[in-house]
């Protein structure tokens, strides 16, 4: 997708693999639905429309039912039944422009999207809403409108006027007010950042794992990626997500691999069954969200199930045979569970 068209150019190409007359008042009609969808945002809603991209089947029919409604509500003739294929299509194509608006829901379902694809179980499309979710970056926050430097000169200059006594700047008005809320909020901002930051590398220079109660080059390899990631999250409590947490991980790893910076590939089930039931027990607490937390939900279908067989074989049931199995590099596969605790925070907290 060239950066020079949006997808409202490309809207006409994507939908005409369903509908190879399409008019423009159709097209507008479909775009005005698209964009009240948008304006719903409903986070559920949305994780519901990844999944009919996808053709998984959802919780929630009514969601199903609410999509087409919208779509109904701009165009009587849009079809209510046997509208399987332009449903799911529809849908990849809403995704795309999610990810091209500007609403804040578009980091959470990016990270959904990516989540849902991990092992790659699910057939390539024209429609590249994969690709437009990977370029959404989850770990930058939208820039702030507040300008930080202008307001901090504006009230210095009331503040030298109120000192020399001009009149009319005994007081502060209601835009002076504002800007001292927004600065005293952006200080407080920066500072839990580097308090953040001095609490990772203080992790990583200690070189220890709190919740084993060891060392990382005590734990070895295929015990440390879930508990690096979990440690990691823990620690990220204000950003959200940590801009450079895959590299940080990859460094908790190398530590822990003998300083040896080749490592091992590892598979799902390798680094579950090495991780320790404690920390296991924590993360569970987390919660997980099914598709969109593929890892997390199998750490729940191991508590749930207990043999190794028998959740490895439900877990491949649901996303593909032997993706249990696959190996991996092991900082992705940390960093798919720092990923899916970090999406789950947000999710929650909405």
């Amino acid at each position: 997708m060239s950066k020079n068209h949006t997808c409202e150019d490309l809207f006409p190409t994507w939908y005409r693999t369903i509908e190879l007359s399409l008019t423009q008042e159709t097209l507008q009609k479909r775009i005005r639905a698209i964009n009240k969808i948008i304006d719903e945002e409903n986070v559920e809603l949305w994780l519901d429309i990844a999944k009919l991209a996808h053709g998984i089947s959802i919780g929630n029919p009514e969601h199903e039912e609410l999509f087409v409604s919208i779509f109904k509500e701009f165009d009587l003739s849009f079809p209510i039944q046997s509208n399987e294929n332009i449903v799911k299509v529809l849908s990849e194509i809403s995704l795309c422009f999610l990810f091209e608006s500007t609403t804040d829901l578009r980091y959470i379902i990016s990270l959904a999207v990516i989540n849902l694809n991990f092992f790659e179980q699910y057939s390539a499309t024209d429609i590249p809403f994969y690709k437009l979710a990977h370029k959404m970056d989850a770990t930058n926050e939208p820039n702030p409108i507040f300008n930080v430097n202008e307001a901090v000169e504006n009230l210095r200059d009331r503040a030298i006027a109120i000192e020399e006594g001009e009149e009319g700047e005994e007081t502060l008005d209601s835009e002076d007010s504002v800007n001292l809320i927004n600065l005293v909020t952006h200080i407080n901002n920066e500072n839990n950042k580097l308090k953040e930051e001095t609490n990772v590398l203080w992790w990583l220079f200690t070189q220890y794992s709190t919740s084993n109660k060891a060392y990382f080059y005590e734990l070895g390899l295929s015990k440390i990626v879930v508990s690096s990631a979990y440690e990691l999250f823990q620690i990220t409590k204000f950003t959200g997500f940590l801009i450079s947490s895959k590299h940080i991980l990859h460094k908790a790893l190398v530590i822990s691999n003998g300083n040896k910076s080749k490592l091992k590939e590892l598979s799902l089930v390798d680094i579950i069954n090495d991780t320790v039931q404690k920390v296991k027990g924590e993360i569970l607490l987390l919660g997980q969200l099914n598709e969109f937390t593929p890892f997390l939900h199998a750490l729940s279908l191991e508590e749930s199930l207990g043999d190794v067989h028998i959740w490895k074989g439900a877990f491949n049931k649901k996303f593909g045979a032997g993706t249990c199995e696959k190996k991996f590099e092991p900082e992705d596969l940390a960093f798919q569970f720092y990923t899916e605790m970090t999406f789950l925070k947000s999710y929650q907290s909405l």
